[in-house]
This record gives structure tokens, C-alpha cells and sequence, in this order.
């Protein structure tokens, strides 16, 4: 997972662009679906594939590993080719297959096929078990919308009573966690539940439970994402799209929050420096089996690229990058002020026309290569209370003018971010990443 330089990979990418178009010249419906997602939300279709389940043959096999797929036998005994190094759908084999299966992950299956028209064949698994899958038979094909829950593989669960009843436990605790007060305390009381809810429903779970809600707290502070939500929402996938969920820490307590998400099952991936001039690095981490990817920033000096954040202190400075700003008038993300951005796959020049008709707005893509583009939309501003305001004043982080309108008009809060990657890229652009953290900090 430690890869600086993720790798673009077109010809794998290629060999899944034409998979979907033949899948759909050869099944209008889906074809209709995709054009309806597009005109609607802005998002791609096939950004939502999950896998493709394929005649079992030799040449499929030979022509999977030369693209560098690599087969990874299930627990359960399932093999699905995935690709390593690329953000790209997998593909299982099935010998009595005779026709092509498309599995669409979404976040509510019979909500997916109501909002669509879609009178489904089967439902397999429970009501919101580890995994369900849909079925309906098209004329050259299947379409088979599936719900992950803290879980990779692929076979339908079941629930108990005592489950039911520990997953509502669950997800009462982190809707309702305590955000407010010192920051060392909500890490603290985050991470005791984060243990708590390990015992009761399991690591995997237990994580997208927490990012359940985190996105749902997230809604309640960004005018732009619900309109973008209740969008995705109309046609029954939710925030099946999302790429990755950006978090802001101060320095004292960023090696609390990468041990809470190491709790949780993260691995670390790559970091980010984005130079002296900026004073800001991040750390990328990965949740090896469900979807969630984090960005965590951090106010950084050049000599802790190398730190182990989830085992040493980053020390107290007396200055404020802009990171350590946006906590400071804010609250850490992980506190009151919640996720700095959700970002999600769309088709970026859709998207972009979406958001600046609905009078959101966009601000200039900071990305904007041949596998990778990004945008935040225009930010949503917060009040920041004079109590707040006055220390920074005081030490000379802001001007008093500065500090006035914070007051009165509010400073950058948090975004949406529109992003559409090709090539199965799935690293990040420290260059442009800098640029946007500069051009979004509260002072400029």
C-alpha cells in the first residue's frame, strides 16, 4: 500500500471503458441508466462497478493477468482478479456463466431499484447484513446491484436478532458522539467508541458505521453536498461514488486521530509534503476492506515527513499554517467542525456545469492532468465566534480586519470536491493539492 507513485494504467482502464460499452450497446436499460445518472448527478455509471462476473475462459484469464490483474482467492472461496496498483473494478469467473454479469455497488438495493423502475428478479441477504445482492435479467446480460457493509467478499449474510440490535447500538453511538469541548477529549471519547463498537460488530463494520456517520454530520455543514446528496439520493445510490473523506488536525492532536483510524483498520499509504513555502503535509491512509480512503492534513515542518504519526507527537509551534488556522477558528474536523471535504467520482465537466447552474458555485480546478482532475466548490463560509477570534488577534495570526469579518461573514469552512480520475489512477497531485491549500486559507 506504501506506493509514492501510484501507476496509471490505460490499458487496463481501456479494457473496462469497452467492457461497459459493449455490456451496454448490448443492454439499452443499463444504457439508460447511465444517461440518466450522467443528466442527473453528474456521475459516471461506471464509477459505481463493483465487479464483473464472466464466462469462465483461458483467454479472459491470460488476457486479465497481462493486463495485471492478480487472482485473490476468497475466504469463502471466491477468486476475483483485481488489479494492485489501480483503482479498478475486479472480475470473477464463473463456469456455467453464459452471459456477463455487472455488479453496481449502491447503498440500498430495493431504494436503488424503486427510485429507477427496476422490478427486480431476486434480493439476496439479509436487511442490512454484511452483504446483499440484487438480480434482474436483461436481454444479453445481468445487472446485479450489491450493498457492502464491512465486507469484500461475496456471499449473501444473515443477521441474528443479538446483531440487529448491536448494529443499532452502533449506530446510535456515532451519530450521537460527543463532538464538543477539548479537543484531546473527543479523540479520547472517539476512540472509546470506536473500541466499543469493534466489540460488538467487528473492525470492518465498525468503520463504516463511523464514516456513515461522519458523512451524515458532514451534510449538516455544507449547503453544496446536500444538494449534490439528495441528487445522488433521487436515484437510489447515495454516496456510493466516494473517493476519498478529508480530515483537519492540529499538531497536538493529529497522532491521536491516525491511532483512531488505525484502530479502525487503516493502513497508512502515501504522505504528502507539499514544501516549505506551504507548511502543510498529509498523510494518505486506506481501509483494506471497505472502500474508505482518508486524507489527513496536518500543519508540518520539512523534517517530519519521516514521523510515524500514529506512534509520535508532532511538537507545539507558535505559528499557524493554514491548517493549523482552520482548527483554530473551527475546531479540528474530527471536533465540531467535521470533514474539511468529501470528494467523489464524477464526470468533472458535468458535474462542474451542475454545481455552478444550481449557484453553488466552483472554484478553478487545482488538478488538472491527463489521469487526474479536482475541484472544491466554492466554500461554505462558517461564523467563527469572537471568543474564538480574540486569542488569534491577540497573538497576531489574523488582523483585527481579518478577524472582524470571520465574525461577522464567516471563514472558509468546508467543500465538496468534484473529482474524475482515468487511467485507474489512484494517487493524488501534491502540487496542485498545495496550490488549493493556499488559495483556501482564511487569510488570503
Amino acid at each position: 500500500m506504501n506506493i509514492e507513485n501510484w501507476p496509471r494504467c490505460p490499458e487496463a482502464a481501456k479494457w473496462f471503458e469497452e467492457q461497459f460499452s459493449t455490456f451496454v450497446v448490448a443492454n439499452p436499460p443499463v444504457g439508460e441508466l447511465a444517461a440518466k445518472f450522467y443528466e442527473v448527478a453528474g456521475v459516471r455509471l461506471q464509477n459505481l462497478v463493483d465487479h464483473w462476473v464472466l464466462p469462465q475462459s483461458q483467454s479472459l484469464t491470460e488476457t486479465l493477468c497481462a493486463l495485471g490483474l492478480e487472482p485473490i482467492t476468497m475466504p469463502e472461496g471466491d477468486v476475483i482478479y483485481r488489479h494492485p496498483g489501480a483503482r479498478l473494478p475486479g472480475v470473477r469467473m464463473k463456469s456455467k456463466r453464459t452471459i456477463p454479469l455487472l455488479a453496481l455497488g449502491v447503498e440500498s438495493i430495493e431504494r436503488f431499484a424503486e427510485c429507477n423502475g427496476l422490478r427486480l428478479d431476486a434480493v439476496h441477504g439479509d436487511s442490512d447484513s454484511a452483504y446483499r445482492c440484487g438480480h434482474l435479467t436483461l436481454g444479453h446480460g445481468e445487472l446485479m446491484p450489491i450493498e457492502r457493509n464491512g465486507y469484500n467478499g461475496f456471499a449473501p449474510a444473515t443477521l441474528s436478532e443479538t446483531e440487529i440490535s448491536n448494529l443499532a447500538t452502533v449506530r446510535k453511538m456515532f451519530m450521537e458522539r460527543d463532538r464538543t469541548g477539548a479537543e484531546v477529549a473527543v479523540l479520547q471519547n472517539a476512540h472509546r467508541l470506536a473500541k466499543a463498537a469493534i466489540s460488538l460488530v467487528g473492525r470492518d463494520r465498525a468503520c463504516d458505521e463511523f464514516f456513515a456517520a461522519e458523512r451524515n454530520y458532514y451534510l449538516t455543514r455544507n449547503h453544496a453536498a446536500r444538494l449534490q446528496y439528495a441528487r445522488q439520493r433521487s436515484l437510489g445510490f447515495d454516496w456510493a461514488n466516494h473517493d476519498h473523506h478529508t480530515y483537519r488536525s492540529t499538531r497536538e492532536g493529529f497522532r491521536a486521530l491516525i491511532g483512531l483510524f488505525v484502530t479502525l483498520g487503516f493502513v497508512t499509504r502515501e504522505k504528502f509534503y507539499a514544501g516549505e513555502e506551504a507548511g502543510w503535509g498529509a498523510q494518505v491512509l486506506e481501509h483494506p476492506i471497505s472502500r474508505v480512503v482518508i486524507f489527513a492534513d496536518v500543519d508540518m515542518a520539512p523534517a517530519e515527513l519521516n514521523v510515524e504519526y500514529a506512534t509520535q507527537d508532532l511538537t507545539v509551534r507558535d505559528t499557524f499554517g493554514t491548517i493549523g488556522l482552520w482548527c483554530a477558528l473551527h475546531t479540528s474536523s474530527i471536533a465540531e467542525a467535521g470533514m474539511h471535504h468529501l470528494e467523489c467520482e464524477f464526470d468533472f465537466t458535468k458535474a462542474d456545469t451542475l454545481h455552478r447552474e444550481s449557484g453553488d458555485g466552483m472554484m478553478n480546478p487545482f488538478t488538472d492532468l491527463p489521469m487526474l482532475k479536482q475541484a472544491f466548490t466554492t466554500a461554505e463560509l462558517w461564523k467563527v465566534s469572537p471568543e474564538r477570534v480574540a486569542p488569534l488577534i491577540e497573538r497576531g495570526y489574523v488582523t483585527a480586519e481579518q478577524g472582524e469579518r470571520f465574525v461577522k461573514i464567516g471563514a472558509p469552512g468546508s467543500h465538496l470536491e468534484i473529482l474524475q480520475r482515468w487511467e485507474g489512477f489512484k494517487g493524488f497531485n501534491k502540487t496542485g493539492v498545495s496550490h488549493i491549500i493556499r488559495e483556501t486559507d482564511a487569510r488570503n
